[in-house]
């Protein structure tokens, strides 16, 4: 299996006052094409690198029960489904079953200390949105 890290989330109680804080201290800029009012995209405005996205903790989401606080690293690999299924069958921790997500597919596990990961592929027409918008990783 090949992965790389293709997110970092934080679990925040107020989403427009970390984005605020996000854009306006560290100059990243929201991607309204991948935003909500629960969650919020956030890239360097150079492109490349991991982007952050900043989740709403006062929602579950993806099997992450309610916290806040909280960094879940994503990890991007080529079929979140096939891992999801070697996962399974070596026992690890998986919270909830692979879901659409919208842009891709994902699930949330533990790693043996407990912390929670994502892990997910985007399809190829996101790929290719993020290709043009100048935000390859």
């Amino acid at each position: 299996m090949s992965s790389h890290l293709g997110l970092l989330m934080l679990l925040v109680r107020d989403v427009p006052r970390s984005k605020a804080f996000y854009t306006e201290y560290l100059g990243l800029e929201a991607v309204p094409e991948f935003s909500s009012d629960e969650f919020v995209l956030l890239r360097s405005h150079t492109g490349g690198g991991t982007s952050l996205a900043l989740q709403d903790a006062t929602k579950e989401t993806y099997g992450v029960p309610l916290a806040h606080g909280g960094i879940i690293p994503g990890f991007e690999v080529e079929d979140a489904d096939a891992i999801y299924q070697q996962w399974k069958a070596k026992s690890v921790e998986i919270l909830g079953e692979v879901i659409d997500m919208g842009a891709g597919r994902t699930f949330t596990a533990k790693d043996p200390e407990g912390h929670y990961i994502q892990v997910f592929h985007l399809y190829s027409q996101v790929r290719e949105m993020q290709k043009q918008m100048g935000m390859e990783s």
